[in-house]
């Protein structure tokens, strides 16, 4: 019998779930196939989507139209990631789920419209950047909470891991299908391709059960404020979330303006290279996730940020690059590591954090990874402007792993019991 003063109290247990799995089994489950079918194909339709997006801004507005809709595109994550994390605690996450794709079904409806009928402008583009990143900030944290559901918390790894290989393997296939197929159909068609896969992901998100936690009796509404409150018994998970953020922030501010201009001075290459090194990055985060999907890490939180170690030989070889090989192999090292700790992070929330607030902290983990994209374009991406790329990255090669063992160094502190008082004599 449990110790009615030491024992944790049951409201705060994290709920078993199903038997751990396997990816192959985990995909033998109806109701995980469900989810996974429908990430999968609204991971699809983005890869449609991004080229459309990022190429009609250019067409509108030159590279600060670019630049101006990857920003739409990152700050609703640090506006509306929390509130979509209390909605996730308060209501059915399935619900939530499915109104999220409808919404950004519909925002892109009139975006093709205008498209196909020659009156699309980069204003438009952005308000549609805006509007289907908070339509993000509402379903990556109900997402987040139902899959231990789904999948069991000793399954959350395996399945992080292979939505992540899926994700960005759909990612390469759809974008080489767009190619072919913008020999035969306008660009702006892919903003209607994209619309048709929010659709049918929310019918497949339709078919789970509501995923709506039971109140207890007398419980308060969800606060923003729990999500940090809850995470205070895990200093390895809290070191791990303020390090993807502050890593992000210095790896994407790097690699987005930083990875162009390599290739165009350093590698004297164009396009057609700059796609090699993309396909890279991918490679490496695809390889990662294999690797998780069949390999559980049992201390997820300490293994993210030992992950960020890879950007030491990863961003070194692209800084010494003069030829493709080294360049490649360096986009390769730094996907698998950034895919490593991001999926250890999250899966270590999942298994670590009770339901009832599950949603405020894999939205915290949400808004800190995408709002680290628009941190890292305002705050590193500059640097280009006055440093040369060879010596930014070669900074950054350095200051990512640091963040990463400075944030295992504080965990490692915190976690330390605190000496007992001397007894008085």
């Amino acid at each position: 019998m449990a110790d009615p003063i030491t024992a944790e109290p049951e409201e705060i247990r994290a709920p078993a779930g199903p038997p751990s799995a396997g990816a192959v089994a985990l995909l033998r489950r109806p109701q995980f196939r469900r989810l996974y079918l429908a990430v999968a194909t609204s991971e699809l339709g983005d890869a449609f989507q991004y080229i459309a997006l990022m190429w009609a801004a250019l067409l509108a507005g030159g590279p600060i139209g670019v630049i101006v809709v990857r920003l739409a595109d990152s700050v609703p994550a640090l506006l509306f990631g929390f509130h979509g994390g209390v909605f996730a605690d308060r209501v059915s996450r399935r619900r939530l789920m499915v109104t999220a794709d409808l919404l950004r079904a519909a925002v892109l409806v009139p975006v093709a419209i205008a498209g196909l009928s020659g009156h699309l402008t980069l204003w438009a583009l952005v308000v549609a950047a805006f509007l289907l990143t908070t339509g993000a900030s509402y379903f990556d944290p109900a997402y987040g909470g139902a899959l231990p559901a789904l999948a069991g918390r000793d399954g959350v790894q395996a399945a992080n891991a292979l939505v992540r290989a899926s994700g960005d393997a759909l990612w390469l296939g759809g974008s080489a299908v767009a190619a072919a197929l913008l020999t035969v159909v306008p660009l702006s068609a892919f903003f209607a391709l994209n619309a048709g896969s929010f659709v049918i992901s929310a019918l497949l998100l339709s078919g789970l059960p509501s995923l709506a936690r039971a109140a207890q009796e007398h419980e308060a509404r969800p606060r923003v404020r729990e999500a940090f409150t809850v995470m205070r018994p895990h200093p390895w998970l809290a070191a791990s979330v303020v390090v993807l953020g502050v890593a992000v922030t210095i790896s994407s501010g790097t690699w987005i303006v930083g990875v162009p201009q390599l290739v165009r001075h350093s590698l004297h290459g164009g396009p057609g290279r700059f796609s090699l090194i993309v396909v890279a990055y991918a490679l490496g985060s695809i390889g990662a996730g294999a690797f998780l999907a069949r390999r559980p890490v049992r201390r997820k939180a300490r293994g993210a940020l030992f992950a960020w170690c890879a950007y030491l030989p990863a961003y070194t070889l692209l800084a010494l690059a003069h030829s493709l090989g080294p360049a490649f192999a360096g986009a390769l090292i730094a996907g698998a590591g950034q895919g490593s700790a991001y999926v250890l992070t999250v899966s270590a929330a999942q298994t670590e954090i009770p339901d009832s607030h599950l949603g405020r902290v894999t939205g915290l983990i949400s808004l800190v990874h995408r709002g680290a994209h628009a941190t890292g374009l305002l705050l590193v991406s500059p640097l280009f402007a006055v440093v040369a790329a060879r010596s930014v990255f070669a900074g950054a090669a350095l200051a990512i792993p640091l963040v990463g063992l400075l944030g295992a160094a504080a965990a490692a502190r915190a976690s330390r019991p605190s000496p007992r008082p001397e007894p008085l004599t």
